[in-house]
């Protein structure tokens, strides 16, 4: 999944910018890097912002323990002698985990001057992932001193990296005596971009490591945390929707992830293909009943012709017959009066019964609760089903409407 990484300049940015990037892909180790204004930056599933060190300053502060809600107006009346500028226009990012004395790291930077260029990369249909800061303090047990020359000949600057946080200083004698005397013995090598290599050694008086722009944008990308916090998580609206749709792509086409996609779809294809089998393995046994169903109704009754529901035309059939040969069904009032009068309760006399085939009507029989339902266990069990309209019990075979 490729990954855009730009350097934001110290000025707001627009879209006559150019930007120098780094374009990283997991599937090649070599990277890809150059200038150009936003319309032809390359295509990348992701873009990181890189805030250049002197954009940032750092304060090291005691955290008040307030709401989420809250820690932004905690963070500037904590920060508010810290400062030179209104805490209203700056943003503050929190950096994670504490020291042992329980202050945090907080970066204080110009709100419109982020604002401006997520805005920019929101307007463009590109929208920014995160925004990370060009250089950031050692997180590990110890932590050493670090001291990179950054800018051009003209305007170059030191870059002092510790425990504290970052601080830019200008390049000069001045701030080589500063260097000597502060910090006689820096532990980290002492790194310039090419463009300044040769001046850092000759006012630090110090060898240069020569160090890439491009290697420092991609370093600063594995930063894990973002500056764009409070106000400017949620600007320009569904940044967490972007993230996750992020997650999704990453998930979808990272290298990485390639056995675990391979094996759910495997566990679909053999889910699929289990459900089908035992579909088709169902419908066969379904359709052996239906014709063993069939030829049981030819074999009884001959007659038959077409067969459209088996069950109810056997039932039917049956009836006929019995009544071709005088025998009784279920449907006639022999059959339901015997049932019922074997159902009824001791003493009970009903006043009338009215008779249409299948069906009678019972008037002036009051049962009281636990007798009517001990009447509509009994009919139940003979396969009747008993009813009540207003003052009449109505019993019919089960089955019928």
């Amino acid at each position: 999944m490729p990954t855009l990484i730009l350097a934001l300049p110290s000025t707001k940015a627009t879209a006559a910018t150019e930007f120098d990037y780094v374009l990283s892909s997991d599937a090649r180790p070599e990277v890809d890097h150059g200038t150009a204004p936003l319309a032809l930056l390359p295509a990348a599933d992701t873009i990181v912002l890189v805030a250049p060190a002197r954009a940032l300053s750092w304060h090291r502060v005691r955290v008040p323990p307030v709401a989420a809600g809250r820690l932004r107006a905690a963070l500037a009346g904590v920060l508010e002698d810290h400062l030179l500028d209104d805490p209203a226009q700056l943003a503050f990012a929190l950096v994670p985990g504490h020291a042992d004395d329980g202050q945090s790291l907080v970066v204080a930077f110009d709100k419109s001057w982020l604002q401006a260029a997520l805005e920019l990369f929101e307007q463009a249909q590109r929208p920014v992932s995160r925004v990370v800061p060009a250089f950031f303090p050692d997180a590990s047990a110890n932590p050493t001193i670090q001291l990179h020359v950054t800018g051009n000949a003209d305007d170059a600057s030191l870059v002092i990296v510790d425990a504290r946080g970052v601080t830019c200083l200008p390049l000069a004698s001045a701030t080589a005596a500063f260097i000597d005397r502060a910090l006689p013995q820096v532990e980290g090598p002492l790194t310039a971009e090419p463009a300044v290599a040769s001046l850092a050694e000759q006012v630090l008086g110090r060898p240069v490591t020569v160090q890439p722009a491009s290697e420092v944008l991609r370093q600063a990308s594995h930063c894990e945390w973002d500056l764009a916090q409070f106000e400017l998580s949620t600007r320009g609206g569904g940044r967490l929707a972007r993230r996750w749709q992020q997650q999704a792509r990453q998930w979808l086409f990272a290298p990485a992830w390639r056995p675990a996609r391979w094996g759910l779809l495997a566990l679909v294809v053999a889910h699929l293909v289990g459900m089908n089998a035992w579909a088709w393995r169902l419908d066969a046994v379904v359709r052996d009943k239906q014709q063993r169903v069939n030829a049981l109704l030819t074999q009884a009754f001959p007659g038959v012709r077409t067969i459209v529901d088996a069950p109810l035309q056997m039932q039917r059939e049956l009836a006929r017959l019995r009544q071709s040969s005088g025998g009784v069904t279920a449907d006639d009032l022999e059959a339901m009066l015997a049932a019922l009068g074997s159902a009824l309760p001791d003493g009970a006399m009903p006043a009338g019964i009215d008779f249409v085939p299948g069906e009678i009507a019972v008037r002036g029989l009051a049962l009281a609760g636990p007798q009517h339902a001990s009447l509509q266990a009994d009919l139940q069990s003979q396969g009747y089903a008993l009813q009540t309209d207003g003052g009449r019990l109505i019993v019919r075979r089960q089955g019928r409407p």
